[in-house]
C-alpha cells in the first residue's frame, strides 16, 4: 500500500514518533521506519525490551548489518517487493546487543513523505513460535530416539534419489540393517539399554554416510542406509561389509560389554523410473536371505529373489481368496499313548481347499500368511473348528478324549484380544480349559515378548496346557524346559527319523525323556512312521507318539473311527510315567548355555 503523507522530521538521529504522524502504531509491538536502502530513520523504545539495542543503537544504521546473514536475501527481496499495492511480511533472525539470535516477524509498507518514500515496519518477537514449529517439524522428519530420519523423509529421499539417477553417475543402493539378536538385549537387560545400543548403533552408522546419503530408522532395531551415486554393485557390498565389520567391534554401556552383529540386504538400481516403495520391498527381501543364512552377512537382491517375490504376491492373494471364500480347512491328527496306541487328544493342522477340491498343506504358505498379517484371520478359524470340535468330542467321550491342541504364534499370544477370544470360545462350547493344548515353538519362545510372555503364562493359569513344539529344530536348549511355563515338549521328526539307526540321535532323543520327564513334563515323539521307531521309544519312556504309523490327518470323523472302538480301555494316568531304567546321560553330554558378562547380539 502506498501513502502520501507529508511530515516535518528529516531522518536523522533524534527522530520522534510526531516526525511520522500516523505512520506507526502505539502498540506494544516494535514499530521503525527505514529507508529504501535500510536505514533505520525512525525506532521505538521497544526495541531496547526486544533485543537489547535502544533507538539511539540503531538510527542512522543499516538493518542489514543486524540480520542474520542468511536471511539477508530474504529482508531485501521482502523490501524491494514493498512497492506493491498491499502489506509484505517477512520472517527473519534479528541479531541482539548481546549477539544471540531472535526470530521477527515484521510487517510492512511503503509510504511517501514529501518528495521521498520510506518503510514501515510492525516487528514482532516470534522465537518462541519458531521453536515450537521447529520442535514440530523435527517429531515429524526424525526419529525421536535417535535423530535419524524416520520413513517419511526416507521415502521422500529415495524418490529423489531415483529421479536424479540419469543426470549424475554411478547407481543407487539401498541397505536394509536388522540387528542380529536384539530382542535378546531389551528381554534381558531392560529397554533403556536396548535404546543406549539403538544409539551407538546409529552413531556408528552415521561415520559411513557420505553428504548425499540418508540414514533412517524405520522402527525397533531396523535401519536402512540409502547411498546414491555409488559406482557399482560391487561397492554397495563393500559399504555393507564395513559396517557389518564396524558392528562387531565391542563398545561399553554401564560397565556391561557389547558386540553387536548385523543381517544387511542390499538392493541396486540404475533406472531412475523404479518405485522407491519396490526397491525398499526387494531390499527387506535380500535382508531376510541374509537372516536365514546365518546372519551376521550382506545378501544382495537377485532375479531368484524376484521370483520369490512374486510367488509370494501370489500366494498372499490365494490366501486372501481362500479367507474370502471360507477355504479354510481345519484337519485332525490324533496324538495316542504310545504304550495302547489309544488316542489321548488330537492336533489341529490347517489346510486350504483349492478350488479343485485339493488340499494345499501349510509348508506352502504359512510363511506368506505370517509376513503379510493373514496369519491372524487363518488362526482365527483354527482356534474356532478346534475348540467347537473339542466341545464335540467331549459331549461324545467325555474324559476318554484328551483335548485338542492348537499352534500360536508370538504375536498372537501378545494379543490380549486373542487371549480373551481362547476364553470365550471355551465357555461357548463347554470346553473345560484343561481340554485346550496350546503348543509354540523354539523360535517362538526366542521372539517372544515380555506381553507375550505373560500371555503365555496367563493361560497356563487359566488351565489350557503348554507345549513346546518342534524341540530340536531351534536354539535346542534344554533350559527352555526348566524356564518356561510348560506342560509337554514334542520331539521333533527329523530326531525320530534317525531314531533307530543313528545312536546319537537315540542318545538326543533319550536326554531330552529324561530331562523333560525330571521335570514332570510329558513327552511326545512326532513323525512316527515304523513300529520299529515306537518299539525305541517305548524303551527310552516316551509317553506318546503322532504320525503316520497310527493314523495320517483328516476329518473329525477319522479321529473318532480310532476312539469309539477302544472306549473301554483302561487309560494311563495323565503325569505317570512308566518306570525306567537309568537312562541318563552322563552330565559333560548335556550342554545348558552358561551366562556371560559379553551381550553378543
Amino acid at each position: 500500500m502506498v501513502s502520501r503523507v507529508q511530515g516535518n522530521g528529516n531522518g536523522k538521529g533524534g527522530a520522534k514518533l510526531l516526525d511520522y504522524p500516523g505512520l506507526v502504531s502505539t502498540s506494544g509491538d516494535l514499530n521503525t521506519v527505514v529507508d529504501l536502502a535500510g536505514r533505520y530513520l525512525y525506532c521505538s523504545a521497544a526495541s531496547e525490551d526486544m533485543f537489547g539495542w535502544g533507538p539511539d543503537n540503531l538510527i542512522g544504521r543499516c538493518e542489514d548489518d543486524l540480520v542474520h546473514p542468511d536471511d539477508v536475501p530474504t529482508l531485501r527481496a521482502g523490501r524491494s517487493a514493498r512497492a506493491l499495492l498491499k502489506p509484505v511480511t517477512s520472517s527473519y533472525r534479528f541479531r541482539c546487543k548481546d549477539s544471540s539470535y531472535r526470530w521477527v516477524e515484521a510487517t510492512s509498507r511503503r509510504v511517501t513523505i514529501g518528495a521521498g518514500d520510506v518503510v514501515v515496519n510492525t516487528v514482532r518477537d516470534i522465537t518462541q513460535r519458531q521453536k515450537h514449529t521447529a520442535a514440530l517439524e523435527l517429531r515429524a522428519t526424525t526419529d525421536p530416539l535417535t535423530g535419524v530420519a524416520n520413513r517419511t523423509v526416507l521415502m521422500d529421499r529415495l524418490h529423489q534419489g531415483l529421479r536424479r539417477l540419469g543426470r549424475s553417475q554411478g547407481i543407487l543402493a539401498v541397505l536394509y540393517l536388522d540387528l542380529d539378536h536384539f530382542k535378546v538385549i531389551n528381554d534381558s537387560l531392560g529397554h533403556r539399554i536396548g535404546d543406549d545400543v539403538l544409539l551407538k548403533i546409529a552413531e556408528r552408522l552415521m561415520h559411513h554416510l557420505r553428504p548425499a546419503d540418508t540414514l533412517a530408522r524405520l522402527g525397533g532395531d531396523e535401519f536402512v542406509l540409502v547411498a546414491e551415486g555409488v559406482t557399482d554393485e560391487a561397492a554397495a557390498i563393500t559399504l555393507a561389509n564395513r559396517i557389518i565389520e564396524d558392528g562387531r567391534k565391542p563398545f561399553y554401556l554401564d560397565g556391561e560389554e557389547f558386540s553387536c552383529t548385523m543381517s544387511i540386504g542390499v538392493a541396486c538400481t540404475a533406472d531412475g523410473q523404479r518405485n522407491g516403495v519396490e526397491l525398499l520391498s526387494e531390499a527387506d527381501l535380500a535382508l531376510y536371505r541374509a537372516k536365514d543364512k546365518g546372519r551376521d552377512r550382506v545378501a544382495v537382491f537377485d532375479e531368484e529373489l524376484r521370483t520369490t517375490a512374486v510367488e509370494r504376491m501370489v500366494t498372499e492373494r490365494m490366501l486372501r481368496r481362500a479367507l474370502d471364500e471360507d477355504r479354510i480347512v481345519v484337519e485332525y491328527q490324533p496324538m495316542v499313548d504310545i504304550r495302547s496306541g489309544y488316542p489321548l487328544g488330537a492336533e489341529a493342522l490347517v489346510r486350504i481347499r483349492e478350488p479343485d477340491d485339493g488340499l494345499r498343506l501349510p509348508a506352502s504358505f504359512l510363511g506368506v500368511a505370517e509376513e503379510t498379517g493373514l496369519l491372524i484371520p487363518i488362526d482365527e478359524v483354527v482356534l474356532a473348528d478346534a475348540v467347537k470340535q473339542a466341545g464335540a468330542w467331549r459331549a461324545r467321550l467325555g474324559a476318554n478324549f484328551g483335548g485338542v491342541a492348537v499352534n500360536v504364534t508370538a504375536r498372537h499370544l501378545a494379543d490380549i484380544d486373542f487371549r480373551q477370544a481362547i476364553v470365550d470360545h471355551l465357555k461357548v462350547n463347554s470346553v473345560p480349559p484343561s481340554d485346550l493344548q496350546v503348543e509354540v515353538t523354539e523360535q517362538v519362545l526366542m521372539e517372544a515378548s515380555n506381553s507375550a510372555m505373560t500371555g503365555l503364562r496367563s493361560l497356563r493359569a487359566l488351565g489350557v496346557k503348554i507345549g513346546l513344539d518342534d524341540f530340536g529344530t531351534g536354539y535346542s536348549s534344554l533350559a527352555y524346559l526348566r524356564e518356561f511355563p510348560l506342560d509337554f515338549v514334542k520331539i521333533d521328526k527329523s530326531f525320530i527319523d534317525g531314531l533307530v539307526t543313528d545312536q546319537r540321535d537315540r542318545a538326543v532323543v533319550s536326554a531330552i525323556i529324561v530331562v523333560a520327564h525330571a521335570l514332570d513334563l510329558t513327552v511326545v515323539a512326532e513323525g512316527v512312521e515304523l513300529a520299529s521307531q515306537r518299539e525305541v521309544l517305548i524303551d527310552l519312556g516316551c509317553d506318546r507318539a503322532q504320525g503316520f504309523l497310527y493314523a495320517a490327518s483328516g476329518a473329525p470323523e477319522r479321529v473318532d473311527s480310532l476312539v469309539l472302538p477302544q472306549a473301554d480301555i483302561h487309560l494311563p494316568q495323565p503325569g505317570i510315567h512308566r518306570a525306567q531304567p537309568d537312562l541318563r546321560l552322563p552330565q559333560a553330554d548335556i550342554h545348558l548355555p552358561q551366562p556371560s558378562v559379553r551381550m553378543e547380539l
